[in-house]
């Protein structure tokens, strides 16, 4: 029996609320003292990690390890002599919102300030999102595929190849970006802008390219022949 290729795109997306913050602080200062401004900013840094490794004992599946990503110390000269000023990026991911949310606020002060938040959602929450969006897209292609082997008269008879994850996977965006609230005054005293700590929605599509074999089906009914209409002009 010949064998057709029929080739569909199925697809599938799922929307949902962030469920993973990264929150990167940015840990600064300057002085004419080397020592009191290093001193400062590793004080700083210390008080950080203290805190979250206390936030993680009360709460160990809210919050991971912080990582330090970047260290930067700078000298100048003005009018006035040698100026000195050190910074030091600290992140940490959270998965518990309400705990992030005290932490930011506690922090915050005229040495810490929080530089910006990542939404996005957890390696397990992406892992069985994955599983779940590729079944849904291989059905569509499937539902797809087969209305195109029925209008042909064919069957569907099984998978010649899926597209390659790398060309064809999954790809994930933020629907809705945060909104800056109104300026608060932070523990440290002075004014500015907030951080919105609303979660986003995250956007997560599943886009596969799939190959399916179809045999003539014995039975679907042919199509009728054409009927031909005499012409007045031959006998």
């Amino acid at each position: 029996m010949p064998v057709t290729d029929i080739k569909v795109y199925g697809s599938a997306r799922d929307i949902r609320t962030s469920d993973r913050a990264e929150v990167r602080l940015k840990v600064s200062k300057w002085g004419r003292d080397w020592d009191s401004t290093h001193d400062s900013v590793m004080g700083a840094v210390d008080s950080i990690i203290n805190e979250v490794k206390k936030l993680m004992t009360d709460n160990p599946q809210g919050l991971y390890e912080p990582t330090i990503e970047h260290l930067s110390q700078k000298t100048w000269n003005d009018d006035i002599g040698t100026a000195y000023s050190e910074s030091v990026n600290v992140a940490v991911v959270f998965t518990d919102f309400q705990v992030m949310s005290h932490w930011i606020f506690v922090l915050t002060s005229d040495t810490t300030q929080v530089e910006s938040i990542s939404w996005g959602l957890a390696q397990a929450t992406k892992k069985e999102l994955n599983i779940a969006l590729c079944v849904e897209a291989m059905s569509n292609a499937r539902r797809q595929a087969e209305t195109l082997a029925v209008s042909a008269g064919l069957t569907i008879t099984g998978i010649q190849t899926v597209a390659d994850p790398g060309l064809f996977g999954t790809t994930s965006s933020v629907v809705t970006e945060p909104t800056s609230s109104e300026p608060t005054t932070t523990p440290g005293g002075h004014e500015d802008d907030a951080i919105d700590i609303t979660p986003t929605m995250i956007e997560t599509v599943v886009r596969l390219a799939v190959h399916f074999l179809a045999e003539p089906d014995p039975d679907h009914n042919s199509f009728p022949a054409a009927r031909r209409t005499p012409s007045p002009f031959f006998s």
